[in-house]
């Protein structure tokens, strides 16, 4: 009764195989059994290969392949079945491929690079083989049956391999300029991702593992402050000559130790560009009374329009700089010997009809006018522009620019009487 319930359950595995889905112990979360698979045999199930080797060296069922059965009883043929993206197409499923006729006691190679497949992200393999004599084991497949058998899984070695290959660089870093003085150059780069193999669910990415980077100099020989890291790091030089060049160098690595090519920045210490010979804001000298003055009575100066912070861009040395000059006071020359000298805002008057802070009284007459001059005083600084980002500002001195001068025509009042 035993031999026949088991007869029935053989049949109906022929013709109905069981195909294990995710979740099997010997499957991976990505692909389910191929049909026809029986594990009854196999010692070992699974195995996992993580490799930057696209034909697979280190397939661990290259070398399991025996004849088990001595002729005339039997022989034994090897399958594969495989998914994934193996001979280039993602999420591609192989069907059963005879691999190898084997008679005993001979044992065969079988590699990917045999036939030329190379694997790219995730593939799944599975070796079985099915024996002429005693069947598939599993179920009912005998010689002569006419049907497909079942496979038996590899009893020699892992009959269910996956296999994650990454034989790609990580996506290079771009390393910066992070910092310049006039003394010193600092460097960094933001952090990379590993760019992995495959396509589709197929895809494969070990993760990135470190960088390794380095500097150096123009004019001195060697290398400086070579590291690995896993994170970016800042590599600076101080103490630099001018004229010295730095260069950081950062190649990127992954788990499977693909590496980018060296990737480099360079920088030279700052050096200050010349001060400008004037600024582009004109200024000139106004008063009120505007016509003509009176001795004895304040006139009140001012400068139009009134000055304010000024920048120019310019390049030096094949940099580019901006300048900035802030005004910080005037000084003044009314035309008859007085002088006064102003800080800050109140240094360049008010317009009228606002009573300025700039005004002088005159004690005699100039038909001719008084010449009224004003220098007004900036200070400058420069920032450099390296690599999109900008470093400073930096002092630069003190710039002195003069307005355009005023005639100012002084008259005497002369008292009347009037007999009414």
């Amino acid at each position: 009764m035993r031999r026949l319930v088991a007869l029935a359950i053989g049949l109906f595995l022929a013709v109905h195989p069981l195909t294990v889905r995710a979740g099997a112990a010997w499957g991976s979360p990505n692909y389910g059994d191929p049909p026809g698979w029986c594990t009854n045999l196999s010692d070992m199930w699974v195995g996992m290969v993580v490799t930057n080797d696209p034909l697979v060296g280190m397939n661990p069922e290259r070398d399991t392949f025996y004849g088990v059965h001595p002729n005339p009883s039997g022989y034994d043929d090897w399958y594969g079945f495989f998914y994934g993206d193996f001979r280039g197409v993602p999420d591609d499923a192989s069907g059963w491929e005879k691999l190898l006729h084997e008679n005993y006691p001979n044992h065969y190679h079988w590699n990917f690079a045999d036939s030329g497949w190379a694997v790219h992200g995730h593939a799944k393999e599975y070796i079985a083989y099915y024996n002429w004599s005693v069947g598939g084991q599993c179920g009912l497949g005998a010689r002569g049956g006419g049907a497909p058998p079942p496979f038996m899984a590899d009893q020699y070695g892992y009959p269910v391999v996956d296999i994650y290959v990454d034989s790609v660089a990580p996506y290079p870093p771009s390393p910066y300029v992070s910092g310049v003085t006039p003394t010193s150059v600092s460097f960094s780069w933001n952090a990379v991702a590993d760019r992995g193999d495959g396509a589709g669910r197929d895809y494969f990415a070990s993760g990135l593992d470190h960088y390794v980077s380095w500097l150096t100099v123009s004019d001195r020989p060697g290398v400086f402050q070579l590291a690995s890291t896993a994170a970016p790091r800042i590599l600076e030089l101080s103490s630099m000559a001018p004229g010295e060049t730095a260069c950081v160098h950062v190649i990127a690595v992954d788990r499977l130790q693909n590496a980018t090519g060296d990737q480099s920045a360079c920088a030279t210490p700052l050096v200050a560009p010349p001060p400008p010979s004037a600024l582009p804001q004109q200024l000139s000298v106004e008063a009120n009374p505007s016509a003509v003055g009176l001795v004895g009575l304040d006139s009140w100066f001012w400068l139009t329009p009134s000055p304010g912070v000024t920048t120019l861009r310019e390049t030096y040395h094949g940099t580019q700089y901006v300048i900035t000059a802030t005004p910080s006071g005037a000084d003044w020359d009314f035309g008859d010997g007085t002088a006064a000298k102003f800080q800050g805002t109140p240094a360049f008057g008010r317009a009228y009809p606002q009573r300025s802070s700039v005004s002088h009284v005159y004690q005699a007459h100039s038909a001719t006018g008084y010449a009224v001059q004003a220098w007004v005083r900036y200070e400058l600084t420069w920032t450099a522009l390296e690599g999109g980002r900008a470093f400073g500002p930096y002092p630069l001195g003190a710039f002195r620019q003069a307005a355009a001068p005023l005639g100012y025509p002084v008259q005497q009042a002369q008292p009347e009487l009037l007999l009414v």
